[in-house]
Parts: structure tokens; C-alpha cells; sequence
């Protein structure tokens, strides 16, 4: 057994070294990134106080079977998106070691301003890495945003601190239930409005469309896939078993999140840039998995979050990589671009396909619990699901078509045809685009091979967050 603290101080360590050794920087990187995921095997749950402060007044991080899945999705991405933007890393290895950290900070503790500081460890890595795209004023606008909610979120624990006296995460999930219904809803909402901005929930997202859309074979992973899973799983926690909401407040905030699914969903329908599409899927994505968890249905929520998690790894490293080569990613100018990389079109056709919800595929056994945590809710959930799944399938069925077959419908596809455009340092790609596909496939024959480690973290969340006695060093 190892303390989990490790999993923030070797970032920090090997960022500390690359500052010395800054031509091995690169390798540094790596070697971190490939440490935390064999530590990862050594960790075990429990409560573990950090320089020998009991909770409240210590840091102390908690390893239940939620975090401890959290953990090992975001630091196996995190080394799947270095991989893929290896040439695009340049001088910024520095800033992912202090991102890793930061990330696996905000999965593991369970202090509310240890998640703050985090939380601003984390984005400001994040400012840093979207000028990558050189568009500074999308940058700037992410700033303004993301600092507004981060404010919020700071004056919301201020609250908290102010009538419980603790910030623990346990402390205020024992005590909430018994606070006046004034403080409830403020804290609540200013909780909730500092997440959802990283959530990208309306009206909070403001900033998506600007970075998503100008991401890097880098960055467009990282982003997609790494911060938006590390901020749904910390909503999941919050809204799951942290803060209990119910009645008017309850409908305001789940309403929120299917216009967002919506809004979003029939926003990509009308793109017609591969990043632009696939940003607003992640905003629609995430409106569906903040509704889930908001239903209390912790499980269809994290599969349909390992579902998009690795299929917009392949989706947005492809469309940054034609990207990055054609400078465009017009799905027009792109036509019959698969036929040239058929491996990287299986990948791409394997996620659509799955993100969709057909049967075969990972998406399906997603698409099927969600819509059975709907019809448990009432008649409205599922209609607004599957509608919104409808417009899904369209837009990229619709992409499908375009980017395999080239001309116009009239026209037979030929070589002629195809377009000029080419990807370039794609092994890496090709190598995921069959691994994450044929797992994508495999999940959706057999779903039982991932199911159980699914319902162990999820029935996490079925009750309040609490200390594990094991463990506590």
C-alpha cells in the first residue's frame, strides 16, 4: 500500500526537476505520467491524513471505489493525450506535471478549500495550455469565466465555514441536511454555478466553443477528454453525496442540464467544422451526464462518461490532427479522408457509432441504463434523451458519410474525388483508434467485463461521503 499523496507530489517533483534538466523536460513528463500509473496499482481505500492532522483541521484524502475510478481514468488519459501530442508538448511539460497534479488533487481530497486551490492549480494550467492555439482572447475570455466561478465556488465554502465551522467534504455532508433552507440554497448555488462553468453547463459555458474549437492534437485530448472527466466525476461527487437537493431548486438545476444537452446537440447539427461539432457534442454530453448524476444514476452516468471519455480521444486527436496538417477541418474539404487512413476511420467510426447508441457497440449498453434511470423518473426525461440522441445520430452519421465517401450524392466515389488532405505522425493514432475501437466493441458484446467495477464506484454515491478507517496513516 502506498499514500495516494504521491500521485500529486511526483508531478510536482519531476516538475520541479524539469526546471533544472529542461532538455529532458519531455522525458520527465513521461516518466511521471508512467510512475503515477503504476501507482496506481499500490493504492488502496481509505482515509489518509496528510502530516499527521485529524480531519477537520488536517488535509486528508479520501480513497473510496469513487475516486480511487476517478484516479485511474484521468491519469490513463493523461498519458493517452501526452502520447498523441508528444510533438505539440515543446517547452509546456512543466505545466502538464503541475496540470497532473492538480487534477489528481481535485479526485482525491476531501477538504473543500484543498479542492479550491486545486481547482486553480488545475485551470490556470489550463489558461497556459490553450495559448498553444495563439487565440489570446479566447484565452482571456476562459479567464474571466472561469475566474468568476471559481469566485463563487470560494464564497459558496466561505459560507459553509461561516455555519459549520469546517470545510471538510464528510463535515458538510453530515450537517447540510440540518442547515436552515436559506443557507441550503446558497450554498448550493454558488457551488453549483463554480462548477458548472468547468462543467460546461448554460449559461456558464461561454468560453467552450473558443478553446474546444481551436484545440491541437495536444490540447484538444487533454481538454476533451481529461478536464471535462476529472470535472464531471468532482460534479458527480458534489451533487451525488455531498449536497442533498430536492424541489424547486432540484428542477431548476437538472433543467439546466438538459438545455444544455439539447441546446448543444442542435447546435453541432448545424456545424460543419469537425471541432466545432464535436465541441458542442461535449456540451451536450455533459448536460446528460450532470443530468444522470442529478437522477442519482451514478451508474449510467459513469459509463456514458468512460463512453464519450474515450471516444472523444480519438474523435478530437483526429480532427486536431487534420487540423493541425490542412489548417481546416471542414468536414466538406475533408471528404473521403478515411479511405486514406482506414485505421484511423475504423477508431473514428467505432466512437461515432458508440457515442451514438447503436447496438454492438459500449454507447448501447450506455444509452440502454440511461434510458431506464429515465423511465424511472418520469415520461419527460426519456423523450428529451432520446431526442436528443436522434439529432445526435444524424450529424454524425452525417460526418460518417462525408469523411468515407467523397463527392456528392449523385457522384460515384472515387480517388478522384478524395481530398487532398493528409494527416502526418499518426502512429500513435492508429495504435488507439484500433485499441479504444476494438474496446469499444468488445464492451458492447460483453458489458459484464466492465460493468462490475463500474457499479462498485458508483454505488459510492448511493449514500454521504464518509471517512474509510482503513487505510488512515
Amino acid at each position: 500500500m502506498i499514500n495516494p499523496i504521491l500521485l500529486i507530489v511526483i508531478p510536482l517533483l519531476f516538475a520541479f526537476l524539469a526546471t533544472i534538466f529542461k532538455k529532458s523536460s519531455k522525458f520527465l513528463l513521461l516518466m511521471a505520467s508512467f510512475l503515477n500509473i503504476i501507482f496506481l496499482l499500490f493504492v488502496q481505500n481509505g482515509s489518509y491524513e496528510i502530516g499527521g492532522w485529524q480531519p477537520p483541521f488536517g488535509i486528508n484524502l479520501l480513497v473510496d471505489n469513487y475516486s480511487f475510478f476517478g484516479i485511474i481514468l484521468v491519469n490513463v488519459l493523461f498519458l493517452v493525450s501526452i502520447l498523441v501530442g508528444f510533438k505539440n508538448i515543446k517547452s509546456y511539460s512543466i505545466v502538464l506535471l503541475i496540470a497532473l497534479a492538480g487534477l489528481n488533487g481535485m479526485i482525491l481530497t476531501n477538504d473543500l478549500f484543498n479542492f479550491y486551490v486545486f481547482l486553480e492549480i488545475t485551470t490556470i494550467s489550463a489558461y497556459i495550455l490553450s495559448t498553444l492555439h495563439k487565440k489570446f482572447l479566447h484565452t482571456f475570455n476562459y479567464l474571466i469565466l472561469s475566474s468568476i466561478g471559481s469566485s463563487l465556488y470560494l464564497l459558496g465554502i466561505i459560507v459553509v465555514y461561516n455555519v459549520i465551522g469546517s470545510l471538510n467534504m464528510v463535515d458538510l455532508a453530515n450537517n447540510f441536511i440540518n442547515l436552515s433552507l436559506n443557507i441550503q440554497l446558497l450554498v448550493t448555488i454558488l457551488i453549483f454555478a463554480g462548477l458548472a462553468v468547468e462543467a460546461k453547463l448554460l449559461p456558464f459555458n461561454g468560453w467552450v466553443r473558443g478553446i474546444y474549437s481551436n484545440t491541437n492534437s495536444l490540447t484538444a485530448p487533454l481538454f476533451s477528454a481529461v478536464y471535462a472527466s476529472t470535472t464531471l466525476l468532482i460534479f458527480g461527487r458534489f451533487f451525488s453525496n455531498i449536497l442533498q437537493i430536492s424541489g424547486t431548486l432540484f428542477n431548476i438545476i437538472i433543467t439546466i442540464s438538459f438545455i444544455t444537452f439539447i441546446f448543444a446537440e442542435v447546435s453541432a447539427s448545424s456545424s460543419r467544422n469537425m471541432r466545432e461539432i464535436l465541441t458542442f457534442s461535449s456540451i451536450g454530453q455533459a448536460g446528460l451526464i450532470t443530468g444522470l448524476f442529478l437522477m442519482g444514476g451514478g451508474y449510467a452516468a459513469i459509463l456514458q462518461l468512460i463512453n464519450k471519455a474515450f471516444a472523444k480521444t480519438i474523435m478530437f486527436s483526429t480532427a486536431a490532427n487534420i487540423y493541425d496538417n490542412n489548417s481546416s477541418d471542414a468536414i466538406d474539404a475533408s471528404a473521403g479522408i478515411f479511405r486514406k487512413y482506414p485505421l484511423v476511420g475504423f477508431g473514428f467510426t467505432v466512437s461515432a457509432l458508440s457515442l451514438i447508441g447503436l447496438p454492438l457497440f459500449f454507447g448501447f449498453y450506455a444509452k440502454f441504463n440511461i434510458v431506464n434511470i429515465a423511465f424511472s423518473s418520469n415520461w419527460y426525461f426519456p423523450v428529451l434523451i432520446l431526442f436528443g440522441s436522434l439529432i445526435e445520430g444524424v450529424y454524425y452519421i452525417r460526418m460518417l458519410v462525408k469523411l468515407w465517401v467523397p463527392g456528392e450524392e449523385h457522384e460515384e466515389a472515387t480517388e478522384k474525388l478524395t481530398t487532398k488532405f493528409s494527416m502526418s505522425k499518426i502512429f500513435v493514432i492508429n495504435v488507439l483508434a484500433v485499441v479504444i475501437g476494438f474496446l469499444l466493441i468488445v464492451g458492447g458484446i460483453y458489458p459484464e467485463l466492465f460493468s462490475s467495477f463500474v457499479n462498485n464506484a458508483s454505488e459510492t454515491l448511493s449514500s454521504l461521503i464518509s471517512y474509510i478507517p482503513q487505510g488512515v496513516i
